[in-house]
């Protein structure tokens, strides 16, 4: 008897979204054609992106004006000689809103129509495009190349370990096919609030799952989380202060600062850090310097959520001259650094908070305004989010002597007493304005000692905790035992933790292993 041929048609996918199988008559050989099905339930895996990944425009223009897009380097490359006060004009909180038009990835089964509905315009192509495109493949690979996921990425990682995370099984792997994981990007305003930018994905994540059900009656009632950085701040806040870890199978973080990072600090009093040629032109672009950074941070409550919050932990910033030594805060950070006004060391010099006030004559009004923002957003959303992780997170944070972060904040007096005539008490030094070098951000502090102006000059020491450029080992490996896994690993750099194999195989592990949670829930084929 002759054996029964088959020909596999392929699923083509139409702009909506929607899943076509089209077939010729049979030939002479009387082949049967096999369509694999599409499944009908749905999981969609939303990522979150991190601070400045996500395009800006300006408000209530049409067409939509984007003012912070990261298509390219060209797209990128006038902030590079904007000045304070334009950066505090044109990036101003309540005049923007997300753009949703940036540059798409390609590479994908999907249409750009498609990936446009999915969000992928809101995030910064140059950081993620390639990220989201991986992404999508792993996890939608059920085509011939394949053999229909038995040689996919998820079945490989029954046979290799991935660090942190024991082995896959072929059955754990089995259930993951019986979904489609359609990958969506969500943006949001990262000058506003984490508060504010969580109500926003949790509008967002109610629309999708509502499409997928309205649109092809799938069965959508939960998602994945996939965060970057700041984006992990977000998710929490929509899980767990918001209430709707329930809509949430699981989450995953990638170099989250859990607790804060004291970068943040180092940027309002230095600038943006850089190494390298790369590293120089993006620090010219985020803000090189004290003023361009305080213009823009000193007014956006996002970005001050970022600092240091009561769980990173006391004496974190420390001032040292000679033998004599202070560490700050001993107890609370917003009080004893954040509003501490008119010193050369607290967190925020008020002369540079509004450079448009060429003349100071609403400081006050901007130093309330900023006191304020520290007061009623900075400190309660730490306290809203302190120990809080959806209970089922994965996550991982970058441990790297190459690539140290800030840990501690230590500026060190430049010239010993006998150079500079005298060693006044140090609470006369820890009282005073400073005079910034605008290049460097070393403070000269002048004081007076047996009638004599002595100087002094403090230098801010470079990173020495091992990280990812940006958060340290201390903040990234907060959650610890509070979720599934946390797992460090070497060789990545904040910005691009998503670029490397490691940590993407990671991620897709982890999601695997997410989706063994619809049983027992309405996704669950059992149900």
């Amino acid at each position: 008897m002759a054996t029964q041929l088959e020909r596999i048609i392929p699923p083509k996918i139409a702009d909506d979204g929607s899943v076509h199988y089209s077939s010729v008559t049979s030939p002479p050989d009387q082949s049967t054609a096999v369509c694999y099905m599409v499944p009908r339930r749905v999981i969609p895996v939303i990522f979150v992106p991190g601070i400045m990944g996500t395009n800006l425009a300006k408000k209530d223009t049409d067409p939509p004006e984007p003012v912070w897009l990261l298509d390219s380097n060209s797209t990128v490359k006038s902030w590079m000689v904007s000045s304070a006060a334009d950066r505090k004009l044109i990036l101003d909180p309540e005049k923007t809103t997300v753009h949703t038009d940036g540059k798409i990835a390609t590479g994908t089964a999907q249409t750009e129509a498609e990936l446009h509905r999915r969000g992928w315009g809101e995030v910064a192509y140059m950081s993620y495009g390639g990220w989201l495109v991986w992404l999508e493949n792993a996890l939608n690979d059920a085509h011939a190349e394949t053999d229909y996921g038995r040689k996919g990425l998820r079945e490989s990682l029954c046979h290799i370990v991935t660090p942190g995370l024991e082995k896959l099984v072929f059955d754990e792997v089995a259930l993951s096919y019986k979904y489609q994981f359609p990958v969506h990007a969500v943006g949001y305003n990262w000058l506003q609030s984490n508060a504010v930018s969580a109500a926003r994905l949790s509008a967002r994540i109610d629309e999708i799952t509502a499409w997928y059900r309205e649109q092809f009656n799938y069965r959508c009632e939960k998602v994945i989380l996939v965060t970057h950085s700041m984006g992990g701040l977000v998710a929490r806040y929509y899980s767990e202060v918001m209430g709707m870890r329930d809509k949430v199978l699981g989450i995953v973080h990638g170099v989250m600062p859990a607790t804060g990072a004291a970068a943040t600090y180092k940027r309002m009093k230095t600038g943006t850090e850089g190494a390298g040629i790369k590293g120089a032109l993006t620090a010219l672009a985020l803000g090189p310097n004290a003023a361009t950074m305080t213009a823009v941070v000193g007014n956006a409550p996002g970005p001050l959520q970022l600092l240091p919050s009561r769980d990173y932990g006391m004496g974190w910033l420390r001032i040292r001259d000679g033998e004599r030594f202070v560490a700050l805060p001993e107890s609370d950070p917003y009080s004893e650094i954040y509003t501490v006004r008119g010193t050369w060391w607290g967190l925020c010099d008020d002369q540079l908070l509004n450079p448009r006030d060429t003349a100071k004559k609403i400081v006050d009004q901007d130093w309330k305004k900023f006191s304020e923002l520290i007061v009623k957003e900075v400190e309660p959303f730490h306290d809203r989010i302190s120990g809080k992780y959806h209970a089922n997170t994965y996550a991982f944070y970058g441990d790297d002597e190459n690539h140290l972060a800030y840990g501690t904040i230590t500026w060190t007096q430049h010239a010993p007493p006998l150079l500079r005539g005298g060693s006044p008490p140090i609470t006369d030094l820890l009282r005073k304005r400073g005079s910034e070098d605008p290049a460097t951000g070393d403070q000269m502090i002048e004081t007076t000692q047996n009638g004599r102006a002595v100087f002094s000059k403090f230098v801010l020491r470079d990173a020495e905790e091992h990280g990812d450029g940006t958060v340290p080992v201390r903040s990234g490996r907060s959650p610890g035992h509070q979720v599934h896994a946390c797992t460090a690993f070497a060789g990545i750099d904040h910005e691009g933790a998503y670029k490397v194999d490691a940590t993407r195989l990671f991620t897709l592990h982890a999601i695997t292993r997410i989706a063994q949670s619809v049983k027992g829930t309405a996704l669950d084929y059992k149900a």
